[in-house]
């Protein structure tokens, strides 16, 4: 090899190296760039969590959730708890507690069983007809007015007016049942006093 052919290809792998470490650098920049607007946006997105019959369109997100969907899914919780016979109580019970608070669901399972065992002690069956739903975004809670009635076999004995609150947990854009309970006209979102 000649001494102008070995410099020439040292030339040539020296500008290999300079372009490699160009594009390297180039690539870092990127990632470095990439990395700084992906923590931006961290917490910015909305996450579309569908109630499984829509009425109306809402919103969720990390920081809150729209009225509608309070509103929504407080009607179909209701009705998981409130509208049921002794056969399907108990998957309902398991349907609902998938949707409540970690730090909630023995709380609420314990009134969902004791709820399941009165009907099935004196063969119940509950159906609870909604009249009104007034939501606060704020306190994220829901009171749902309306008629529960209840069967023995296929006889009503009684048919009342009852208003519920169901209260939620926004955790990262997921919607959580803390609170399901009954309440009354004077403390509708059972916060103060309690139902007489």
């Amino acid at each position: 090899m000649t001494p102008n052919h070995i410099a020439s290809t040292h030339q040539k792998k020296a500008a290999e190296i300079s372009f490699l470490r160009l594009v390297v650098g180039g690539l870092l920049v990127l990632s470095i760039v990439e990395g700084f607007l992906i923590s931006k946006t961290l917490g910015m997105e909305k996450i579309v969590v569908t109630p499984p019959h829509i009425e109306k369109s809402f919103w969720v997100s990390a920081e809150g959730v729209s009225k509608s969907y309070l509103e929504q899914m407080a009607y179909w919780y209701a009705g998981l708890a409130l509208t049921a016979t002794r056969s399907t109580g108990e998957y309902q019970k398991k349907l609902f507690l998938q949707y409540a608070s970690p730090q909630k669901a023995g709380q609420l399972a314990t009134e969902m069983t004791a709820r399941l065992e009165f009907m099935e002690k004196n063969s119940a069956s509950t159906m609870f007809t909604v009249r009104a739903v007034k939501a606060d975004e704020k306190l994220m809670r829901v009171a749902i007015y309306g008629d529960l009635e209840t069967y023995v076999q296929d006889k009503r004995i009684s048919i009342k007016p009852v208003i519920y609150v169901i209260a939620f947990q926004n955790l990262n854009g997921r919607i959580f049942v803390t609170e399901f309970k009954e309440t009354n006209e004077k403390d509708i979102f059972g916060i103060g006093a309690t139902p007489q």
